[in-house]
């Protein structure tokens, strides 16, 4: 009897290979013997189905001859019941591993991505951390050294975990293949899968002789200092990465430190972008005579020519004395005036002043 493998997944026959796993995910969730009003029968027809439709080679065989090209359907009547081991059921009618790690995914959770998700736990994890430099560190940059502990590669053993000198010989939890075989149980029945061997961390050896400093673990906890460069015109709230810096794992790699920086606010200067902004306020005679100002910049002490009749909010511009800019030069200091008018005036100063003011200025 011909058999219609469209129809068993509810699909066109022109359905992309997307469509015929999204119908057939959610007959197979329907169906399963393992739930409420599942049908074992009809979850064994929606597997035959897609072990064909899901293959380009059996697709077109089927299209071309229907269901009696496969010896009469010659599928395993396994399909899926409780005992049945993913690897037989599987492997060899055309289901390949993206598929079974799809499937893993949708019904419990990614479960299935035991490869990929041993491939991340070769890197360690990541440290955040933030330090406070001071306005003129975020101008000009300086080199800066953080006391911190994170797990580190052991220096005696270089990471091996073995003594100096120590041979390695073939682990026997695994027999030196790095892996081992771990039953589990889903809705899907039980299934064996192969995991990362936890004697030797899936190098398929371990030394004669572990390593006295670590005790065999490659890495231990310890207290470091690290340089840091922090750049010139770094800003509030930036990240530096340091590749390397993180928590380290034997056998794999550590992983990152990022640094946030906060920048504490200083007394005189702002910024603004590339410029730096500051209020210089003078005494009056000044603002209206005009004359010169010392005074201390974030690189030094400079002499200033304030202008003839000066308003009070004018700006002066003394150019590239700002942030250094990564593309080179600097940006300007911009220095803004005020007046700064006394508390009391002497009879003296209140004669010129009244004087002053008769001749309407």
């Amino acid at each position: 009897m011909n058999k219609d493998y469209y129809e068993t997944l509810g699909v066109q026959k022109n359905a992309s290979k997307d469509d015929i796993k999204r119908a057939y995910r959610k007959m197979a969730h329907k169906f399963h013997p393992d739930k409420g009003g599942g049908d074992e029968k009809k979850f064994k027809e929606i597997n035959e189905a897609y072990q064909v439709l899901s293959d380009d080679q059996k697709r077109n065989q089927y299209d071309q001859f229907g269901s009696a090209g496969f010896n009469g359907g010659g599928f395993s009547s396994q399909g899926g019941g409780p005992g049945w081991d993913f690897s037989q059921g599987f492997g060899g009618q055309g289901f390949n591993a993206e598929d079974l790690g799809d499937i893993f995914e949708s019904f419990f959770g990614g479960f299935g991505g035991g490869q990929r998700q041993s491939a991340n736990r070769r890197r360690g994890s990541d440290i955040s951390i933030g330090i406070d430099v001071s306005f003129q560190e975020s101008v000009f940059g300086s080199k800066r050294s953080i006391l911190m502990q994170r797990t580190a590669e052991c220096e005696l053993c270089v990471g091996s975990g073995a003594e100096k000198g120590s041979l390695k010989k073939k682990c026997q939890s695994c027999q030196g293949t790095g892996t081992v075989r771990e039953s589990r149980k889903s809705f899907f029945g039980s299934f064996t899968s192969l995991v990362e061997c936890k004697t030797c961390e899936g190098s398929g050896e371990v030394p004669e002789k572990v390593c006295a400093s670590c005790k065999g673990l490659g890495v231990k906890r310890k207290q470091e200092n690290i340089e840091v460069d922090i750049p010139s015109g770094i800003q509030v709230g930036e990240v530096i990465k340091l590749t390397g810096f993180g928590e380290a794992v034997r056998g794999g790699t550590a992983g990152d430190l990022y640094i946030r920086i906060n920048v504490m606010p200083h007394s005189v200067f702002h910024r603004e972008g590339s410029d730096l902004l500051m209020d210089l306020h003078l005494p009056l005679s000044t603002m209206l005579l005009g004359g010169e100002e010392k005074i201390e910049a974030l690189d030094g002490t400079m002499l200033i020519k304030i202008p003839e009749l000066s308003n009070s909010g004018d700006f002066l511009r003394v150019r590239g004395k700002g942030v250094p800019k990564a593309r080179g030069g600097r940006g300007d200091l911009l220095i803004r005036l005020y007046p700064k008018l006394p508390k009391k005036l002497s009879s003296k100063s209140k004669k010129i002043l009244e004087d002053l003011q008769k001749e309407g200025l």
